[in-house]
């Protein structure tokens, strides 16, 4: 599973160029649908594109599920281009506003909104005959809806969780906590790894900088980043509390220093300090492969986020990692959601894509591909059904306008980190300029 924090704080940045593409659009007025309710396969050749981000082994099991999907529809001819992450979304904001994009899409939740408000993605239950969620659970399938309608179907799952180095654990004789644990049962581990460690390995990498767990913290206390109307409803003390958790543990010594942490935003991941044993924690999204691959010789495992002791059942969501989108622009749309239909039902496409995308979204290649997973794949797997089981509804999409919700709070997280704002003042600028920035957007 390949998808890394510092390529999501990356495409925020990036995010600012698609923006300003699709606003181009709506004044232009470039984006106006086919009417796709009138939709209907073509019984002519017909030859359609897909484009997605990633290289290697996703290159290969996409072009192989393809040649799959060109043998069942032989009158349809897929042209395919993959891109790294950056390229990707600067060469779709440009064919967007050029009105050439293409015909099906990869999509990140953060720019779902914004594509979906200015008409450049379809509205896919105008294909339901050509395209099936059935398969999903419903909230599943609400991760790629805006204003109740769906613009992209959801790939895989993702959830920020804690990884361990157990390695690590075992070197010092710490046990690994309970899988039901809370904020104090981490402080407690993360004191006593560094304390039986002599100060060699901190305890953990702490959270701050990142919405994701922002976001988890805020629904144990009842809180949320954005509502379902696209409005930030963040209370001040519930970010102030989550940045005086963080920085207490800096201050304690059972993490790296703010200077350290600063110096590490961007390494690799074999150069995490994870990675390398330098701490025995840290907060990841579900994509612990990713993790293992670059350290080879420490043995990564993963716990679930820890909870409020008070915090109320529900407060888990699930995150896609990734969706497919249709151009509002399509000429053959009905084909376009067929493609669709095959990448994410047909179980012999599911067995090629296996967890490269997150684990699949569709309970049916989860089935599929469960003999055939790595071991830290199968510990993702388990971890991801427990937390579908003690899910409530999946929080609300980034609205147009908080695409930069990840990169202004690493920002002002760290001016806390080194004392150049209480958590209380950054708390009340993180929410005053994020604010502003939906409404410049609106």
């Amino acid at each position: 599973m390949k998808h890394q924090p510092a390529a999501r704080l990356r495409a925020r940045i990036i995010g600012a160029v698609a923006i300003a593409a699709a606003s181009a659009l709506a004044v232009s007025g470039c984006a106006t649908g086919n009417g796709g309710g009138d939709a209907e396969l073509s019984k002519d050749p017909v030859t359609i594109s897909l484009n997605w981000w990633g290289a290697g082994a996703r290159v290969e099991s996409t072009e192989a599920a393809v040649k799959l999907f060109e043998k069942e529809h032989p009158n349809i001819t897929v042209k395919m281009q993959s891109t790294d992450w950056g390229s990707y979304w600067d060469k779709l904001a440009t064919t967007v506003a050029g009105g050439n994009p293409p015909d099906v899409m990869q999509f990140d939740q953060v720019y779902v909104a914004s594509y979906a408000q200015r008409g450049a993605i379809a509205d896919l239950g105008q294909y339901d005959k050509f395209l099936s969620t059935s398969d999903l659970t419903k909230n599943v399938r609400a991760t790629g809806e805006y204003q109740g309608k769906l613009y992209a179907v959801p790939i895989g799952l993702n959830s920020i969780g804690v990884a361990i180095n157990k390695s690590v654990f075992e070197e010092y004789g710490v046990p690994v906590p309970d899988e039901s644990w809370t904020w104090d049962d981490l402080n407690a581990t993360a004191k006593e790894l560094t304390e039986k460690s002599d100060g060699k390995v901190k305890g953990l990498d702490p959270f701050g900088g990142d919405t994701p767990s922002l976001t988890l913290w805020a629904r144990q206390h009842g809180n949320q980043l954005f509502d379902k109307n696209g409005k930030v409803v963040l209370k001040q003390s519930v970010l102030a509390d989550y940045w005086k958790y963080a920085l207490a543990q800096i201050k304690d010594g059972v993490t790296p220093s703010a200077s350290q942490l600063a110096e590490g935003t961007n390494a690799a991941l074999d150069q995490s300090d994870i990675a390398t044993g330098k701490v025995g924690m840290t907060f990841i999204p579900s994509n612990l492969s990713a993790y293992q691959a670059a350290a080879p010789s420490q043995k990564l495992d993963m716990l679930p986020f820890p909870a409020a002791k008070d915090a109320e059942k529900g407060w888990q969501y699930l995150k896609s990692s990734m969706y497919w989108s249709i151009s509002s622009k399509s000429k053959h749309p009905a084909e376009a959601a067929e493609l669709i239909d095959f990448l994410t039902t047909n179980t012999k496409a599911g067995t090629l894509f296996g967890a490269e995308r997150g684990l699949p979204a569709n309970p049916a290649f989860q089935k599929a591909i469960a003999p055939d997973l790595s071991p830290s794949d199968t510990i993702v797997m388990d971890y991801i059904k427990k937390v579908t089981a003690e899910s409530g509804e999946p929080a609300p999409i980034t609205p147009v306008g908080g695409q930069d919700a990840d990169t202004l709070l690493a920002q002002i997280w760290q001016n806390v980190q080194f004392g150049k704002t209480t958590p209380e003042d950054g708390a009340a600028q993180y929410i005053s300029q994020l604010k502003k920035a939906l409404s410049d957007a609106g």
